[in-house]
């Protein structure tokens, strides 16, 4: 579903590595808001208040300087003020030559602590990059999680993590790979403790040469930490190494910009507990070496099954997965839970979504949208029909209503404000027949094609 671009107020919400931050953009230039939705939106959700966010933000965005005429011009600016991060118990501040912000942890919602606060910021999608990685960075270690600088891979139905420095092949090894959907992120992933005690690794949106990074929130289960080093010549060698040496390696790709005797202390105690508890080896390659040889011989440290489908971490990580898969195809299939479209819905159908622009709807269409809940379990896909669109009143956004056939009471929301419109039905199968719904009778033969080919996404409980 593309997005307005004249949204009356300019917001990012986003998840990363499960922390969820808000950002409101004061004095955003459109054209900047969309680069920011282009370079964020596979990790980015509806802004809906009722959500619980780990970190609000309200930036005053100010114009980047025009280039300054003499010697040096802003290198001498960028020099005298570089990046300096501090943080104390419950505030970060976080400065450079473009960016003054400072936060406060509040107790929120469940005793659990919120961090809100605002400042400066320049309107250049680099330094917005740089604040969130900052304080993303700083605050993720204090519930439970790391940003480490690694090649981050998917594998069948696992996660392999190839932390390096700078020049250790991190790029390379993401370039290699036989689909860039795999690649979580060749430059910074995110680590955290699941609810089960294991660990999952996240991609992020923070990349390097590679350009590009996870394409959604969905997390996998971390087997690996394979570390990179460059081999003499074309050979793949996996040496196993004890926790002692994988966590002083963890502690050099660690991102950590705060210096406090207290952040010290929280990210040697995850990387103690990180390497005590996920099988760490060396990886000694070169960058000629196929991805399929890496693979090969990592395999017995990868431990048992790693084929066993394993279900996404949340309901959010599993809708973001969906949105994923529907932005790449088009048009993806799933089969729904519930009753509120019954008798048009039944148990057991099958629905074939196709992505639609929001100038495309009307009353009658079946829209399929995210409604974020205050936590990632409280998620929900909804499958409701259009029964109306209010006009944007007082600058705010158009209102979509829509309405469960079996329900009495009719729902209004705006899109990408407190839901996401994600597509609309464009056929359903039951019994084995399919048809289109009304209005689609001639896409009937591609439809069917399509529900035949298309894996289904199995919703369930929604």
């Amino acid at each position: 579903m593309s997005r307005r671009a004249t949204a009356p107020r300019e917001e990012l919400s986003v998840s990363i590595g499960g922390l969820v931050a808000h950002v409101e953009l004061e004095g955003a230039h459109p054209t900047f808001v969309e680069q920011l939705h282009a370079r964020y939106g596979a990790f980015e959700m509806p802004p809906a208040s009722r959500v619980a966010r780990d970190l609000s933000l309200s930036l005053r965005l100010t114009p980047v300087p025009a280039p300054t005429p003499g010697v040096g011009g802003r290198t001498v600016e960028m020099e005298a003020h570089p990046l300096a991060v501090t943080a104390a118990t419950r505030t970060i501040t976080v400065d450079r030559w473009d960016i003054s912000v400072k936060v406060t942890g509040e107790s929120g919602r469940g005793g659990r602590l919120a961090y809100r606060g605002g400042g400066r910021c320049e309107m250049n999608p680099i330094s917005i990059d740089c604040l969130l990685r900052s304080l993303i960075a700083t605050i993720l270690p204090r519930l439970g999680g790391m940003l480490i600088h690694s090649c981050g891979l998917r594998h069948a139905e696992v996660g392999v993590v190839f932390p390096g420095r700078s020049g250790a092949g991190k790029t390379t090894l993401a370039r290699k790979a036989p689909d860039a959907d795999d690649v979580l992120s060749d430059e910074l992933v995110a680590v955290r403790r699941d609810d089960d005690g294991g660990w999952r690794v996240h991609g992020t949106p923070f990349w390097g040469d590679f350009a590009r990074g996870g394409i959604s929130m969905r997390s996998w289960p971390l087997r690996t930490l394979a570390f990179l080093t460059q081999a003499p010549r074309d050979a793949v060698t996996m040496t196993p190494i004890v926790s002692s040496d994988a966590t002083l390696r963890l502690l050099g790709c660690f991102m950590s910009f705060a210096m406090d005797r207290a952040t010290i202390a929280r990210n040697l105690a995850l990387a103690v507990q990180l390497a005590a508890e996920v099988r760490s080896v060396e990886a000694s390659l070169t960058r000629q070496v196929p991805t399929a040889d890496i693979f090969r011989k990592l395999a017995p440290h990868l431990g048992p099954e790693v084929t066993r489908k394993v279900p996404p971490a949340s309901a959010r990580e599993m809708i973001s997965e969906f949105r994923s898969f529907l932005r790449k195809h088009r048009s993806y299939a799933f089969k729904p839970k519930g009753s509120s479209m019954r008798p048009w819905l039944k148990s057991g159908d099958s629905l074939f979504i196709q992505s639609a622009d929001e100038t495309e709807l009307a009353a009658g269409d079946i829209l399929l949208y995210w409604r974020p809940g205050p936590t990632p379990d409280r998620d929900a896909l909804t499958c409701h029909r259009m029964v109306g669109r209010l006009p944007a009143m007082r600058g705010s956004a158009p209102k979509f209503l829509t309405k469960g056939d079996s329900l009495s009471h009719i729902e209004s929301f705006e899109n990408h404000r407190d839901s996401e419109i994600l597509g609309k039905v464009a056929a359903i199968s039951r019994d084995g027949k399919t048809w289109p719904v009304p209005g689609r009778v001639g896409n009937l033969a591609r439809l069917f094609g399509s529900l035949v080919a298309i894996p289904i996404l199995r919703m369930a409980g929604r």
